[in-house]
């Protein structure tokens, strides 16, 4: 309870100074929403035309829904911002439990106000989908994906807070070059996760097993990655 109170009073303070930053994050949701949500139409309207380009933009960019920007996240490769951050964190002494705490809620409130923005607007923008769902079946189809995203935010935090900035950059590379691989698997194989997620939604609601297994799938990899971390920064140099 106190390391969770002492990442909040991080986060505040991270909030108060960041104020323009998270203007730009909310807008940059909007784009996503509508740019996304415009070829997801297409893909509705069109579904005998199975194209891996719907599933590589959701399986690249939701987990980006689990950032905002922020000075910090800008300056990352040429300042090494993540690394200066928890050098500043050590000389406190702030313990690595709270900057584990500080960085899942950092990721939850991102997912919150970034899901709520860039799936409600999808939502106008993709009319097919509006027409044809019922809001728990959207609700469940949401949550699928929100799932994805802080199933792959376990790696991506790990990666932030093991790595310097370059090393970080890296990884950040094989992460999207996975997604993209696994985009095109898919369409070799003749799927398409969007529409599975869709008729999942659709059909079995928020008792969808998509949506579960994927929240699951995030209990577990935040649950492993979160370890995994703060045993990383306990022997982590930070020179």
């Amino acid at each position: 309870m106190e390391n969770a109170r002492k990442a909040w009073f991080i986060m505040q303070k991270d909030l108060r100074c960041e104020k323009r930053y998270l203007v730009w994050t909310v807008v940059y949701a909007v784009y996503m929403a509508v740019m996304i949500g415009m070829a997801v139409r297409g893909q509705m309207e069109a579904p005998e035309y199975v194209s891996p380009v719907t599933d590589g933009m959701f399986l690249l960019l939701i987990p980006m829904l689990g950032f905002y920007f922020s000075r910090r996240s800008f300056k990352y490769l040429s300042e090494d911002s993540y690394t200066q951050m928890l050098a500043y964190f050590r000389a406190l002494p702030i313990s690595d439990h709270v900057i584990i705490s500080y960085r899942l809620l950092q990721m939850f409130i991102a997912f919150s106000i970034n899901g709520i923005v860039f799936f409600g607007i999808m939502f106008w923008t993709a009319e097919p989908m509006r027409s044809g769902m019922s809001l728990a079946g959207y609700a469940a189809f949401a949550l699928t994906w929100i799932g994805y995203g802080l199933a792959i935010s376990g790696p991506y935090m790990y990666f932030e807070l093991a790595n310097h900035g370059k090393a970080y950059f890296r990884s950040t590379l094989i992460l999207f070059g996975g997604a993209i691989a696994a985009a095109v698997v898919i369409k070799i194989c003749g799927g398409n996760m969007l529409l599975y997620s869709i008729e999942a939604g659709a059909r079995w609601k928020l008792l969808s097993p998509l949506m579960w297994g994927m929240l699951a799938a995030a209990a577990a990899s935040l649950t492993v990655f979160t370890r995994l971390t703060r045993l990383k920064l306990r022997s982590r140099d930070l020179v």
